[in-house]
């Protein structure tokens, strides 16, 4: 375990950095010649310059700071609070920079139509476009199919944001939960009383008709031997009458649809800070997601309850707008959080302030899952 000095991680920092840089330059000066000035010092003309604002143009927090350089892809990650924890979470984002200015007064003008109302425009804050030179997204959607659509929302404002680079392996997987089922009786009625409705003519509907009550006569005689049999002790009568008759029961087994399964997503980030504001934010960023995942206990009820944590609402960015090229997500609530320093061996600053020796790496990996089920009219969406 050991310390080292700022010098030593702008190495590590330009190799991280280095790809995504466009430059002439080398990759390794490029890094280098951005470190030589504090980036709340770059100038206006700098082309990095516009992303080191911060490209959500409101109190927030990102990594890295020179965020979008080279490529601009980066995620955006939303807070929206529970209604009854409003409090402890505006003075929690407040003390680590990322709060919304009251200021910010929700426009009616955002309702979303499309999924039952809800949504807000936060007038102050610069949000992204939803398509090259096209109109504000609206933040602070109500998710899809919900059982609240329409109607009372627990979560329904934007507390806070974190924006981060986008890491690799971003995927979306979707599954449904189909299992077989032995719809015996059942079945054949039901394949009876649909060859009857399809029934060209009231002579053939008649004629799958006998065939029906055919299969529930035999069934019925097969039953009634297979439990005479039984009470007499004569062992598996059922298996005999298949061997002498050389048949066997249709159970009917079909394939029956159940659900469809909640997306998941995972993304992992390697957060190597570059300098002593950048170590700051790591941390406030890991806090930020720690908080926002857990619950309020409720200690106006005795601490019989908790007020459910916040949920979130995440976007794939390039430059000012939406990535339409990748899928679009519903509402989320994060369930896990791993936080792990240095890679192998710890290291960490030179103690800078009073709160320690910040670590040089963090590794940060956040799970997300969806509130609501997806359905075709969200999947002609892009989600």
């Amino acid at each position: 375990m050991g310390s080292i000095k700022l010098g030593q991680a702008i190495s590590m920092a330009a190799n991280f950095l280095g790809a995504k840089s466009s430059s002439s330059a080398s990759p390794k000066q490029k890094a280098a010649d951005l470190l030589k000035e504090s980036p709340l010092e770059m100038k206006t003309g700098s082309p990095t310059a516009h992303l080191v604002k911060n490209p959500l143009a409101f109190t927030s927090l990102q990594y890295p700071r020179d965020l979008g350089t080279g490529g601009g892809h980066f995620i955006i990650f939303y807070s929206i609070s529970n209604n009854k924890s409003m409090d402890i979470d505006q003075k929690f984002n407040k003390s680590i920079g990322v709060k919304i200015d009251s200021e910010d007064i929700p426009d009616a003008s955002g309702m979303d139509h499309a999924t039952g109302g809800g949504g807000k425009r936060y007038k102050k804050i610069g949000k992204l476009k939803n398509r090259k030179n096209g109109s504000d997204i609206v933040i602070g959607r109500p998710a899809p199919n919900s059982v609240l659509t329409g109607g009372l929302s627990t979560h329904t404002t934007v507390t806070g944001g974190v924006s981060l680079y986008m890491p690799p392996g971003i995927k979306a997987s979707y599954s449904a939960s189909t299992g077989h089922s032995e719809l015996g009786k059942a079945g054949m009625a039901a394949g009876a009383i649909s060859r009857m409705m399809a029934s060209k003519s009231t002579e053939a509907g008649i004629t799958e008709a006998l065939k029906g009550l055919g299969g529930f006569a035999l069934t019925a005689a097969r039953d009634m031997a297979v439990g005479l049999g039984e009470t007499m002790g004569l062992g598996d009568i059922d298996g005999a009458i298949s061997k002498v008759t050389a048949t066997a029961q249709n159970n009917f087994s079909e394939a029956i649809f159940e659900k469809i399964n909640a997306r998941t997503f995972s993304y992992t980030f390697k957060l190597i800070a570059r300098n002593q504001d950048e170590a700051k934010d790591i941390n406030k960023i890991v806090k930020f997601f720690k908080f926002h995942m857990h619950p309020e206990l409720d200690m106006a009820n005795g601490g019989r309850y908790f007020r459910t944590p916040s949920e979130f609402e995440i976007h794939y960015a390039y430059n000012d707008q939406k990535n339409n090229y990748l899928h679009e997500l519903s509402r989320c609530v994060c369930s896990d959080v791993e936080v792990s320093y240095g890679d192998g061996d710890f290291q960490s600053f030179r103690q800078f302030d009073a709160e320690g020796a910040a670590p040089v790496e963090v590794s940060l990996a956040l799970q997300f899952t969806e509130t609501t089920i997806l359905t075709k009219q969200q999947i002609a969406d892009n989600y």
